[in-house]
């Protein structure tokens, strides 16, 4: 089962709920990203947005040295996967409270629409990593003429 995000999605002013705005996916019906189910050690939160040239999906990762990422396009798919490691010090640790998440991570997104997968760019920065998709020019609405030919 995979579920629709991104520039679908609304915020209600008044009560900050989050839910779906069926009148944004008609206005984005060009581009379309399904968040695939995987299986992970944690759920990496995640943003999607649309520029004029480009959809760039961000992803929270703190402390996840780049090193460590690996982004991958797979067909019409964009798959992350990397590792947290544990910073605890050396020796025997005895935690009062431990909520910090660490192990491995994947998150995987399935791209439909007139998107350049083949230009694809990852960069981190301040624990968000910013995947840009450029749109395809031909299709962002621009005018192509047709040659019509005798015969």
């Amino acid at each position: 089962m995979s579920r629709k995000i991104g520039v679908s999605r609304v915020r209600h002013k008044s009560s900050g709920e989050v839910r779906e705005d069926s009148a944004a996916v008609g206005r984005a019906g060009h581009v379309l990203l399904l968040d695939l189910p995987v299986e992970s050690a944690y759920h990496l939160p995640s943003d999607v947005t649309e520029v004029d040239d480009a959809v760039r999906v961000l992803l929270e990762i703190p402390g996840v040295p780049v090193e460590s990422l690996q982004v991958r396009v797979l067909g019409n798919r964009i798959e992350v996967t990397g590792e947290k490691t544990p910073d605890f010090p050396g020796g025997e640790t005895s935690f009062l409270c431990l909520e910090r998440i660490f192990g491995k991570f994947r998150r995987a997104f399935e791209v439909r629409g007139s998107v350049n997968l083949g230009e694809v760019s990852a960069r981190l920065a301040n624990g968000i990593l910013v995947i840009t998709i450029p749109k395809i020019a031909e299709r962002r609405g621009r005018e192509h003429r047709i040659p019509v030919t005798i015969g």
